[in-house]
């Protein structure tokens, strides 16, 4: 495991793309047509339900949404893989 680290030790600065996201949903092409400024989506999700949060695309951790200095931000909750696994 050390050799491991020590041979990903010269990737610690490659930047990586992170995305919180709250839900997904399916629409027919129909469906977003409809869609206009004040439409509702609704998702099957409960408010205050665990955000996802991923590294280039890669589930990593779970989280919940905080305000910080009047900006939106995501406390990490959990862990679901470390960060030496993304791929």
């Amino acid at each position: 495991m050390n050799q491991e680290k020590e041979r990903l030790a010269h990737l610690g600065n490659v930047a990586v793309e992170v995305c919180c996201e709250a839900a997904r949903k399916g629409l027919t092409l129909a469906e977003a047509r409809k869609l206009a400024v004040g439409s509702v989506i609704e998702f099957d999700k409960l408010a205050g339900e665990a955000f996802e949060i991923r590294l280039n695309g890669h589930l990593f951790a779970e989280g919940e949404v905080v305000v910080v200095t009047d900006l939106m931000a995501v406390r990490v909750t959990s862990l679901t893989l470390y960060p030496e696994e993304v791929s």
